[in-house]
């Protein structure tokens, strides 16, 4: 019988870090998929023994390097069967409870609220008295365009550190009276594909929002059906556009919608040639284009409304120096030369932007809002913009930084 932990390998993806937890720090391991259905705890000792679980390393070879501090290969296959009991570890038990939730979330024809409960409260009117909670902070008189709303940028951040950026957002929506809502945002989960879509409505605790499927069908069709959705579980747990939908169901009355996940740019920006440059990119931008042109033929008004954060940084991000105020000044006008390629609709400065540090920042939002950019001006939309809010949530005990900013983006006078 062959020996399943000959070769461990720390399965992907997992998130891993340390914890607090009743006074005593822990390693807390958890599943972005939602595959592993709990959070695992460990001693932060072991850390360095998981990262050598790489999948090319023998337990044998495992037990030789951490020998000389005392530990067996008894505790090394311990903590192997434990990943493994937990679905922490790449093999068979991993494999086949990942297939399971993939082929019930195929089949199934909403996208559960993964975050209710946790994320946001669960029981309708709490969740009520909270999102009005947030729109009713009392907010600075901001001059907007005079033209009809044509897009909206918000945060994906948690509401307890966004929830004030989140309402004044929002509250621009008021008013507004839209037929289809583009609801694009990050995918931060790895693909080697760059679009994801699905069919699934959404429901909240506050109603279901139903997915626009004719527009979805006809945009999967253009792009290509089997790319569009052959990793469509990647909705299943993203919280970037969830987290939006509470607030479109408090603010409109017609919620229909068509929800976009975008993957990373890395490659583009490494190998310094326009999205545009790339078939997978340019394909799917076009079906897009051509999927909203044909909707604003027949008089529909559409809102795209963008999820997305912008610099991750901190130690807790990867990077080498801890952070300080002054970092964080510096953070913030690089912020703002990013958000005035949005304003000034400069797609191209705003690839340079990220370019020419290779996103050492880490804007997360970059992709989908050079998506939106360059969708619009292939529909020759003048748009205006306006900076509703700019904010950092910044916490310098754990060394992690997000920062995001709230914009609206106008029809010309004219235009509307």
């Amino acid at each position: 019988m062959s020996d399943p932990y000959r070769y461990p390998k720390l399965r992907y993806p997992v998130d891993m870090r340390l914890e607090r937890l009743e006074g005593q720090e822990v390693l807390l391991l958890t599943c972005p998929l939602g595959i592993a259905p709990t959070p695992l705890c460990l001693v932060p000792a072991v850390g360095p023994i998981i990262a050598a679980f790489e999948g090319h390393r023998s337990i044998d070879e495992i037990t030789q390097q951490f020998s000389p501090y005392g530990i067996k290969q008894e505790l090394i296959r311990e903590l192997a069967a434990l990943l493994d009991k937990h679905l922490f570890l790449a093999g068979p038990n991993f494999a086949a409870a990942e297939q399971s939730q993939k082929n019930t979330f195929r089949t199934s024809t909403t996208r559960p609220a993964a975050l209710a409960g946790s994320g946001y409260p669960s029981i309708p009117e709490e969740l009520a008295r909270e999102i009005d909670g947030y729109l009713s902070i009392p907010q600075q008189q901001i001059s907007v365009a005079s033209g009809k709303m044509l897009g909206l940028v918000s945060p994906h951040i948690d509401y307890r550190r966004g929830g004030v950026a989140y309402g004044i957002t929002y509250n621009q929506l008021r008013g507004e009276d839209h037929d289809l809502y583009i609801v694009i945002g990050t995918s931060h989960q790895y693909s080697k594909r760059k679009f994801h879509l699905t069919r699934k409505n959404f429901p909240t605790p506050l109603g279901v929002l139903p997915t626009d499927h004719e527009f979805v069908d006809g945009l999967a069709l253009r792009y290509g059906i089997e790319r569009s959705y052959a990793d469509e579980f990647l909705h299943r747990r993203e919280h970037s556009l969830e987290l939006q939908l509470p607030f479109i169901h408090r603010i409109t009355t017609r919620p229909r919608m068509v929800p976009i996940l975008v993957g990373g740019f890395h490659e583009m920006v490494l190998a310094g040639k326009y999205p545009e440059q790339f078939e997978e990119y340019d394909a799917f931008a076009s079906a897009l284009t051509e999927g909203l042109k044909e909707r604003l033929g027949t008089g529909q008004r559409i809102c795209i409304i963008a999820g997305v954060d912008m610099a991750h940084v901190g130690q807790s991000f990867g990077d080498e120096k801890k952070l300080t105020p002054e970092f964080m000044e510096e953070v913030r006008r690089r912020d703002l030369q990013y958000l005035d390629t949005i304003k000034e609709r400069a797609k191209h400065r705003m690839f340079a932007h990220i370019a020419e540090d290779e996103d050492a920042r880490r804007i997360c939002g970059f992709p989908t809002m050079y998506t939106v950019l360059d969708v619009l001006e292939r529909l020759g939309i003048p748009f205006e913009t306006r900076q509703f809010d700019y904010r950092q949530a910044v916490d310098y005990q754990r060394e992690c930084a997000v920062t995001f900013a709230g914009l609206g983006l106008y029809l010309p006078h004219a235009a509307s």
